[in-house]
């Protein structure tokens, strides 16, 4: 059996088949023109091929040959051509040649002339039959244009039905982008609404501030204008740290919204392609991942040969010989190539997109966190106020008893002092006497008859106009002391009312600013102003 090589035509091309990938087109021998002016050397080539045994050079593989060889099974494209006899010669000819010869008449060189071109004629003759005949044996069939028609159309559908795939998932990726966006705004509004909370808090604060405005006496700084500056700090602090995580939600919504833009002009360019097939995408997913799934239990020997039904070993020979297996290689990862389904710009997408969300993941968690944070700092700083303003209106209260107690005991002193007053004063009268000699009685005078009897013996003198005249002095003298008491008790009694006026004040001002604060902790109340920090 050897290799016969039809003969060379004046005009031969060879063209690559179109199922040949990119990488084969690329590799493949290059083929040129080959032009034959004479076929002399034919049948000396095959002489000394069939007795050297050796096998003629291959013909080059024409476009059908490329199509048909991936056609037939293995085992036709391994048989080869049996040797065709050449074609007998006819009696015609042997007795043209005899006549010929026996010519005596003619010229030995116009004879000679004649018969080569006689000889190149049979030649030529033989070499076309030859050729027919090699022709029906490995010329392209007459349904060729119907079968390459068939063939591209095949390879379109397919190429079609895995750029369906990629629509598919990014498709996916762009639901779970804008799901991301979505859940991002979430966050957002509930970082807005802590924000304003925060705000709502420093309004409150400041009203506080304000709202106690108290005395001269009552209105030094005091341990709660300490506490109320203490949680303004704080409240300035959570707010600006809730600004920036704002900040840092909306960048991320505008980066994920960018990747969403990319994905749909992505996507829109990959489905070009995918107008004339069913545009199921969600049973292409799932045999991509049935696909995949195989592949990796395979790539890890996960699956036992030997447990897998019948029926498990066809579906799995249907997944492998899909065309969405064709998009993986043996390791279950996807081919990526500028001219493939998944492009280099297709997979830079996916994995933006995934590393995207899960920062969004990271952002959002921290943001929770800090916001949640946020509402139990601001709370524990608005019962420290309020605990603070309590106690601040225990020690008011306190005060303000002990102020009442003070004031009724001045009352009672003014009351004693008054009373010890008056009777000092009517005992200061009555031992001074009537203001005229002339209202005395004679019990009264000084020089009555029984003292007048007395003194008319020498040495009989008596101390009673003196005595009389100091007692006047004394007892007058503490009128006048007792009345400076109560001149004090009085100014006492003053302070001490004011202090306890003073004091009502201060604690109906921290009773309104408690009952405010406590009315309007709950956030329910639209802020006319801000405080702008």
């Amino acid at each position: 059996m050897i290799n016969l090589q039809r003969p060379s035509t004046a005009c031969q091309l060879h063209r690559p088949s179109l199922t040949d990938t990119g990488n084969q087109a690329v590799h493949a021998e290059k083929y040129y023109v080959m032009k034959s002016y004479t076929y002399d050397e034919l049948q000396p080539c095959q002489q000394r091929h069939q007795q050297t045994g050796a096998p003629l050079p291959p013909r080059p593989a024409t476009a059908y040959a490329g199509q048909q060889s991936e056609l037939q099974p293995a085992k036709q494209q391994q048989q080869t051509v049996k040797a065709l006899p050449t074609r007998p010669a006819t009696a015609y000819a042997g007795q043209r040649d005899a006549r010929l010869g026996r010519s005596l008449l003619s010229n030995d060189n116009w004879r000679q002339a004649t018969m080569v071109d006689i000889r190149l004629n049979a030649k030529a003759i033989e070499q076309s039959d030859r050729n027919i005949l090699y022709g029906k044996g490995i010329d392209p069939v007459p349904h060729t244009r119907e079968l390459l028609s068939e063939l591209s159309n095949a390879e379109a559908l397919f190429y079609a039905r895995q750029c369906r795939l990629v629509v598919s998932k990014l498709r996916l990726c762009w639901n779970d982008v804008n799901e991301e966006i979505k859940s991002l705004a979430k966050v957002k509004e509930y970082t807005d609404a802590a924000i304003d909370h925060m705000r709502k808090d420093l309004v409150i604060n400041k009203d506080s501030h304000t709202m106690r405005k108290k005395p001269k006496r009552e209105s030094e700084p005091d341990g709660v204008d300490d506490i109320l500056s203490a949680e303004k700090y704080h409240l300035l602090k959570i707010k600006r740290v809730l600004e920036i995580n704002c900040r840092n939600v909306i960048n991320q919504m505008q980066k994920l919204d960018e990747i969403r833009h990319r994905v749909a002009k992505i996507n829109k360019e990959r489905s070009t392609v995918t107008e004339l097939i069913c545009q199921c995408l969600t049973s292409a997913s799932r045999t991509f991942e049935a696909v995949r799934t195989e592949k990796l239990s395979n790539m890890y020997h996960r699956r036992s040969p030997s447990a897998q039904t019948y029926r498990s070993r066809r579906q799995k020979a249907n997944l492998l010989n899909s065309a969405e297996s064709n998009l993986l290689d043996e390791n279950g990862f996807p081919l990526v190539g500028h001219l493939q389904p998944f492009t280099p710009d297709v997979i830079q997408i996916f994995d933006e997109a995934a590393k995207s969300i899960d920062e969004s993941g990271e952002i959002k968690k921290q943001t929770m966190n800090q916001i949640k944070d946020a509402f139990n700092d601001a709370k524990a700083y608005s019962l420290t106020v309020n605990q603070s303003i309590a106690q601040k209106l225990a020690d008011i209260i306190t005060l303000a008893q002990h102020l009442t107690v003070s004031l009724g005991d001045n009352m009672l002193a003014q009351n004693r002092a008054q009373r010890w007053h008056d009777i000092t004063m009517s005992a200061q009268r009555t031992n001074a006497g009537p203001q005229s000699s002339s209202n005395l009685k004679t019990c009264e005078r000084f020089d009555r008859p029984i003292i007048q009897t007395f003194q008319r013996h020498p040495g009989n003198q008596l101390s009673e106009v003196q005595m009389a005249m100091k007692t006047t002095t004394d007892l007058q003298q503490s009128a006048n002391e007792t009345e400076k008491q109560l001149k004090t008790l009085k100014v006492v009694g003053q302070r001490l009312q004011a202090n306890l006026t003073d004091k009502e004040t201060a604690l109906e001002v921290d009773c309104q600013l408690l009952r405010q604060r406590r009315g309007r902790s709950n956030h329910k109340w639209a802020a006319t102003k801000y405080i702008h920090a």
